[in-house]
């Protein structure tokens, strides 16, 4: 080929490049708008009525690009636009026909009077500040019993035994001679001491009427009673130092009631309590705590209260058991009585954090950490993370705590910016560069429980985010969770995570109710 025919073609594919660049020049400047760029169609479709995603209901790791089932079977809730923007970290927003299907109930966090009904198991005793205990005075023989059972009911000045004692007889003699002499000291002398030796005044008088020594002396009951203690009979030689009986009154009794240690800081002197038993059904005995014991029983490790009751009609009876409801905090005029409350059945205790899934409305929920005081009844006083007139979840709290979880902040409010204006990031983990801090929820079925390992053998559902389809595998078991309460054939829905070793383990779970659909085949195998 000549040199003027390569020059030829040069200047033509020149000419053509020329061309064709010019036409693109001339087609961006005036044929396309000048917003029509890669950037603004995608804002455009942002702003569209279109969903971006659509996600599983309790799992936000299930993504699709369009509608389905999730692995628990639910329905999956589109996502738009508007639903990502401005919410803090942990916000999840659930359609509200799935709101209602999974049973969603919420409550008022309210301030509350501190008032509380304190329920204790008790036993009626006999009152033992009234119990008589009888001794002789003086050496002898108990020459006759008039009472010879224990259970026995004594009126006052009944006899009670007949004593034959020669330092008795010999105090008599001293009385008849002292009259003898009409010596008004000696009289004195002898009488005083038989009244020592705690003889009858009336057989007293009797001996120094008819001045004849009575060989035998009747001592008569000082109190009405029940005979609770009796460890003599006839013919018994006695001493000073023996309990002979006791007799025991029922006109008034103590009630003791176990009260548990953590409720026994709001125990108090004085404060109501109605008492109800078996023994006596339909009944109420109202009382008040009469005595609070300064020790713990280290049995039942429970503290001991007590309340006096009067009981005329000998209703209840010694070693009845009773039912004790103390009422604590009634000064409901006290301003500092009052605190603010959230119902129990709403809060998520998991060991190591308290939480709730607080309601943010237009169907979103996150789940946020509380502090927590004392019970009262239903109710526990919240200390720090809620506000009064919050809303938050009372049932399928664990569902949707699920998904918000995950990454939330636990804050009630956005997360702040730190100093360089950035905004603080959230828990959510990279999915493509950080695949072995990645976790997700699903459910399980429990297969074998190895205590000892913590381990359990599980057929768990799809585990997308690890790329994993239903299987039957060994799981590790973090130590926060009580294995104890795991029995095998449970349902669960569990919170995997894959450690640093690269085992999967499970850091948080739920118990169900009911059996629940894992999405697999049983028959896989273990593939641990």
């Amino acid at each position: 080929m000549s040199s003027n025919q390569s020059m030829k073609i040069w200047q033509v594919l020149l000419g053509g490049i020329f061309a064709g660049a010019l036409l693109m020049f001339l087609m961006v400047s005036f044929v396309l708008p000048p917003d029509s760029t890669t950037k603004d169609t995608a804002l455009n479709a942002q702003n569209s009525d279109e969903p971006l995603y659509w996600v599983a209901p309790m799992d936000a790791n299930y993504r699709r690009d369009g509608p389905g089932k999730s692995p628990m079977g639910m329905d999956l809730v589109p996502v738009y636009a508007d639903d990502i923007e401005d919410d803090s970290p942990g916000t999840v927003k659930i359609d509200p026909v799935v709101v209602n299907n999974i049973g969603v109930k919420t409550t008022l966090v309210v301030a509350r009077p501190k008032t509380q009904t304190i329920n204790a198991f008790g036993k009626v005793h006999y009152a033992q500040d009234r119990v008589l205990h009888v001794h002789p005075r003086i050496e002898g023989w108990v020459e006759r019993l008039y009472t010879r059972t224990v259970g026995e009911y004594i009126e006052k000045d009944a006899p009670l035994y007949a004593l034959y004692s020669p330092e008795l007889v010999n105090a008599q003699e001293e009385l008849i001679i002292a009259l003898n002499q009409n010596n008004r000291n000696l009289i004195r002398a002898a009488k005083s001491r038989l009244a020592a030796l705690e003889m009858p005044n009336k057989l007293i008088e009797q001996v120094a009427k008819d001045k004849q020594v009575l060989r035998e002396v009747t001592f008569f009951a000082q109190q009405s009673g029940f005979v609770t203690e009796l460890k003599i009979q006839e013919g018994f030689f006695v001493k000073p130092i023996d309990t002979m009986l006791a007799i025991s009154p029922l006109e008034k009794v103590w009630v003791i009631a176990d009260v548990f240690a953590k409720d026994a800081s709001k125990i108090e002197v004085g404060q109501p309590a109605t008492i109800q038993s078996d023994f006596f059904a339909g009944d109420i005995i109202t009382s008040q705590v009469d005595y609070i014991y300064p020790n713990l029983n280290p049995q039942k490790n429970t503290l001991q209260v007590r309340f006096l009751l009067d009981n005329p009609d000998f209703t209840l009876k010694p070693q009845m058991f009773v039912n004790v409801a103390i009422q604590t905090g009634n000064d409901t005029d006290d301003v500092n009585n009052t605190a603010l409350m959230v119902l129990k059945d709403a809060v998520i205790q998991t060991g190591e954090q308290d939480r709730v899934v607080l309601v943010l409305g237009e169907g979103k929920f996150k789940s946020v950490e509380v502090q927590l005081g004392n019970y009262f009844g239903e109710y526990l006083e919240v200390l720090s993370g809620l506000l009064e007139g919050d809303r938050v979840v009372s049932s399928a709290q664990f569902l949707l705590d699920s998904e918000s979880s995950i990454n939330s902040d636990f804050k009630r409010i956005e997360a702040p910016e730190n100093n360089d204006g950035m905004q603080v990031p959230s828990m959510q983990m990279d999915t493509e560069d950080n695949d072995e801090t990645l976790s997700a929820w699903t459910n399980a079925v429990i297969n074998e429980v190895m205590a000892d390992e913590r381990m359990l053998n599980l057929s768990h559902g799809p585990l997308d985010v690890f790329n994993m389809m239903g299987m039957t595998m060994n799981f590790m078991v973090a130590d926060s969770i009580d294995m104890s309460t795991l029995q095998e054939g449970a349902s669960l829905h569990i919170h995997v995570f894959r450690n640093d070793s690269g085992m999967f383990e499970v850091i948080e779970l739920h118990v169900l109710d009911e059996a629940v659909d894992v999405g697999m085949n049983h028959e896989m195998g273990d593939h641990s």
